[in-house]
């Protein structure tokens, strides 16, 4: 191994060190109560290592956010390819999410960083990407019901925006619930969907 090898290496362990440290303290005590101070006491790193990798506490919390958005991206791609209709892969979608919403250890975290005011246009980038990754998954659903016959629909893009409204907004409003009720609800807002009210009742 050269020297050069053994650098990067060297710096890649840092790097994780800050990464792992940094994802409990956000995990324990949020974005905003978390310092920079904190993060260099609980990874043992200084000042200097932190800034070598991220340009501060923000784009170090963006990383992990991103990290994980690849993680959970990866987790759909597997699940889609066990349901075998739109309609199951969109119920799939959103119990992933709403499982999101209650297991993601740095989803409090995540809500604050998402609240602050952000100065940095690659920030917002960065976060932009993220929201399209779903778009795209729940674009994907969409017009594959259309063709699998689980629905027919116009107007593509819109139901894109309200589905994920619809489904996010369940989890907020209804962040106390059991997986079992939200699964209820995301059933009965996926049944609306597709049939419509005076169908429905």
């Amino acid at each position: 191994m050269t020297s050069t090898q053994s650098g990067a290496g060297k710096s890649e362990k840092t790097k994780q060190k800050i990464v792992t440290a940094s994802r409990d303290l956000f995990a324990k005590k949020g974005y905003s109560e978390t310092s920079v101070r904190d993060i260099l006491e609980a990874a043992e790193v200084s000042k200097g290592n932190l800034y070598h990798h991220f340009k501060g506490k923000e784009f170090l919390f963006l990383h992990i956010m991103e990290e994980d958005h690849r993680l959970m991206m990866e987790t759909w791609r597997e699940e889609k390819k066990t349901q075998h209709r739109a309609v199951d892969k969109l119920a799939a979608f959103a119990e992933m999410l709403s499982q999101m919403g209650i297991n993601y250890p740095l989803m409090r975290a995540s809500e604050e960083f998402c609240a602050s005011a952000f100065t940095s246009d690659e920030v917002m980038e960065r976060l932009n990407k993220i929201d399209v990754d779903f778009d795209d998954v729940m674009r994907d659903i969409l017009l594959e019901g259309n063709k699998d016959g689980s629905w027919s629909i116009q107007h593509v893009e819109s139901k894109v925006k309200i589905l994920l409204s619809v489904f996010y907004g369940l989890d907020v409003l209804y962040k106390n619930d059991t997986i079992e009720q939200k699964k209820e609800l995301q059933k009965e807002a996926i049944s609306l969907f597709i049939h419509g009210i005076n169908h429905h009742e």
